[in-house]
């Protein structure tokens, strides 16, 4: 018997027989479901994003009926979330307000990854005089505080809608993130393939699409996570100063502030929104913590 059938038998395999392989995200997928909270945070996430886009579809009530008659019903089993100062069934009209929040939340967040990952990119990929300008400009940009510059863009654009929220919300928010994407630029720049494609004569706008930016596909999908609750607080925030989605319409935060002037008579009104901002956000820091250990390489088991 060689040494190789030895150390086959040893190891459970015959010898000549293939290791299995796998991929970065097959290995990082392994170790997201073993991480309980984590698994815990999505599943709950689901059920929520589930709850607001097919609760209005099968709910009898319609959301922006008024009858007064029926008006701070407290919870029961007709209208399981009670009823608002105008009858409406909250059940219903906190489904449509999360899908509101958590679209102007994934709206806002992807444009602070647009931008962010533009302006980081070309500046770490660049390098030189051009990024050390780009980086004065973002460090110049960092005195911008986050909210009060949001009510300014939506005090200057005059009407609020979905998008203009998204826009408010997105303005000044971009530049952690072109930080965080320009250091993964710069490290991963000095790898071999990099100057092996440069060798061959390689444009640079293709070498950042095709090497570079995926390679920094983990940190954007924690990034997104990690935004994530931020946007939504911003939101309900504005929404709860009066700043939000306009009537008829709702979102969590404008609900909130709904129920802030008979929250000590009818509790229900202001908690209902409230408890769902707060599951919503603290999911999606158990996910984005989940997705960094991962994604993190030196976390890999060997």
């Amino acid at each position: 018997m060689s040494a190789a059938q030895i150390v086959g038998r040893i190891a459970g395999v015959d010898a000549g027989t293939p290791i299995a392989q796998s991929s970065l995200w097959q290995d990082a997928w392994r170790r997201f479901i073993r991480n309980r909270g984590a698994v815990a945070a999505g599943t709950v996430f689901l059920l929520i994003l589930g709850w607001c886009l097919l609760a209005p579809l099968v709910s009898p009530y319609d959301p922006n009926h008024v009858d007064f008659v029926h008006a701070y019903e407290s919870p029961s089993w007709d209208h399981p979330f009670g009823t608002d100062q105008f009858g409406r069934d909250l059940f219903t009209r906190a489904a449509l307000g999360g899908r509101i929040s958590i679209g102007i939340g994934f709206g806002a967040t992807l444009a602070i990854l647009g931008i962010g990952v533009v302006y980081g990119a070309v500046s770490g990929f660049v390098g030189g005089k051009l990024d050390n300008a780009l980086m004065r400009f973002l460090d110049a940009l960092y005195g911008l505080p986050y909210l009060p510059f949001a009510i300014l863009a939506l005090a200057i654009v005059g009407t609020v809608n979905f998008w203009t929220m998204v826009v408010a919300l997105s303005i000044a928010s971009w530049f952690i993130t072109a930080r965080v994407v320009r250091g993964q630029i710069i490290t991963l720049k000095e790898n071999d393939y990099v100057r092996a494609a440069k060798a061959v004569g390689v444009r640079w706008y293709a070498i950042l699409g095709r090497h570079l930016l995926p390679n920094t596909l983990g940190v954007l999908v924690i990034t997104i996570f990690l935004e994530l609750p931020g946007v939504i607080l911003g939101e309900a925030f504005l929404s709860f100063l009066g700043l939000g989605i306009s009537p008829p319409d709702a979102s969590w935060g404008s609900m909130a502030q709904d129920g802030r002037d008979a929250y000590r008579a009818y509790p229900h009104i202001i908690i209902i929104p409230s408890l769902a901002i707060a599951t919503l956000v603290l999911c999606a820091n158990f996910i984005a913590d989940g997705l960094r250990d991962a994604l993190d390489p030196r976390t890999k088991e060997t």
